[in-house]
């Protein structure tokens, strides 16, 4: 008797994800539009790239030459020494820089500009966030099939990838940053599990250098040291092994520090540069953290960006997080540290809400990690029976739903960029394209009062909201 083969219903999931990512990437193929990709943070973050390889100056003095060829190209603010210092770290310009280089060479052969910001780098910059979204995809799969089922593991991709805001920065806003530090995150819960079981020098030395480019990318996410020390952990006991573990293995821990210097030496000889100090603050002022206000509640539930608002069916991903203490308590602390400390973190930023953004972008790099607990919440339901599993499927279908709605709301523009409020939302919930009472329904942070740490939510700046 000829046995049937077994499904890979999770590789099926990744391919499916990719495969839709990829599609709407080239239905949209908005690399054709000079005012979409290299513009807003991606500008910042790529700077250093056509600076270095094509401008030869890190400085940025060219610009001054020709303000209007390159005064909307790079963001930079003036140091001390009067020298011009990019606004954000170099990490992702490392992730572009293979795709950087294939375009500047494609560049003259197909007859554009080698310029750093034509149409084949647009592209490149789109071909690197699919490369690395495919990455993260597939690290994700391999991490939670250790501990999950084949279902469940496939499920989890596919709400991950396709129903969150994840989706948004993986095809209209592909070269964001959100996708790359996901990807990175994820593989680094990947190698630090593997590294626990068998702390070679190999999984030692890439665990130290994807710390050092994940801080790199957005500093903020130095708080995945927090996975590396609690990974694991049930009680006080296993808490004191894990020191007297890294006592014995201080070399490693050593080994590791140093990986992520290296990783982090471009950065502190290019600031040493234009600055004149190895560290620098380059972000304008009043631009900072209020540690001592997080908006805490906003950040979750705020209309104007709330994350499981516009990104309801993380709500599983976070109620997941409890069930972990019952089924999978080697994750519980671990992952609810990790929340807790990322939550704070995102919470006291003066502009919690990240600018123009499609939710509360920042926790999109943790999805890996929030995938444990949506991959818990998934085994506990396949487990129940009755009214109330029938219910819960019905909430997490619609859920899901909802998230993919928000997203061709947000393409359409009946979900404003910084200025939702709850009447916004209503108003315009069952159009793709807001209606015409819409503007007047919305309002504009206070910039002015949030560099201060004030915040009015609902009331700030009532008026035109025209960008």
């Amino acid at each position: 008797m000829i046995s049937k083969k077994r499904i890979d219903y999770s590789l099926w999931a990744l391919f499916i994800s990719v495969f839709i990512v990829i599609y709407i990437n080239f239905d949209y193929a908005k690399w054709n539009d000079p005012k979409r990709i290299l513009i807003h943070d991606v500008l910042s973050y790529y700077s250093y790239l056509p600076a270095t390889f094509i401008y030869h100056d890190v400085s940025l003095e060219f610009k001054t030459k020709d303000p209007k060829k390159f005064g909307d190209k790079f963001w930079a603010q003036k140091s001390p020494n009067g020298k011009f210092v990019i606004l954000m770290s170099s990490g992702l310009s490392m992730l572009y820089l293979p795709f950087f280089f294939t375009a500047h060479y494609m560049a003259p052969i197909l007859g554009y500009d080698a310029d750093g910001y034509t149409v084949p780098y647009r592209f490149a910059l789109v071909m690197s966030s699919i490369f690395y979204l495919i990455l993260g995809a597939i690290f994700l799969r391999k991490f939670l099939l250790r501990y999950f089922s084949q279902k469940v593991v496939a499920i989890t991709l596919l709400v991950i990838i396709l129903t969150t805001n994840l989706l948004w920065y993986a095809t209209i806003e592909a070269p964001m940053s959100h996708v790359y530090s996901f990807t990175l995150i994820t593989i680094f819960l990947y190698m630090m599990d593997k590294w626990y079981d068998h702390p070679s020098l190999k999984s030692t030395i890439l665990i130290g250098l994807l710390v050092g480019i994940i801080s790199l990318i957005r500093p903020t996410n130095i708080v995945v040291v927090l996975l590396l020390i609690m990974w694991k952990i049930t009680d006080w006991e296993d808490l004191k092994s894990r020191f007297l573990f890294f006592f014995r293995k201080w070399y490693l821990i050593l080994i590791m520090i140093l990986m992520c210097f290296i990783v982090w030496s471009p950065q502190f000889i290019y600031w040493k540069y234009v600055s004149g100090s190895f560290l620098y603050y380059s972000y304008p002022d009043g631009q900072g953290f209020f540690f001592n206000n997080p908006q805490l509640f906003n950040t979750l539930f705020s209309w104007r960006k709330g994350f499981l608002i516009y990104t309801p069916v993380m709500l599983f991903a976070i109620g997941g997080i409890g069930l972990l203490y019952k089924n999978n308590r080697e994750f519980f602390w671990t992952v609810l540290i990790y929340f807790l400390a990322s939550w704070y973190l995102i919470s006291s930023w003066w502009s919690w809400w990240y600018g123009g953004s499609f939710g509360l972008r920042p926790f999109i790099d943790s999805y890996g990690v929030f995938s444990i607990g949506l991959a818990a919440f998934l085994t506990w339901l396949f487990k129940t029976k009755g009214i109330k599993k029938a219910t819960l499927i019905v909430l997490f279908l619609a859920l899901t739903a909802l998230g993919t709605w928000h997203y061709k709301r947000y393409y359409g523009g009946s979900i404003h960029w910084v200025g939702m409020t709850r009447d916004a939302y209503f108003d315009s919930f069952w159009r793709k394209h807001p209606s015409a009472d819409f503007q007047k329904k919305l309002r504009r942070p206070d910039l002015e009062l949030a560099k201060q740490g004030i915040y009015k939510n609902a009331d700030e700046t009532p008026g035109k909201q025209s960008e």
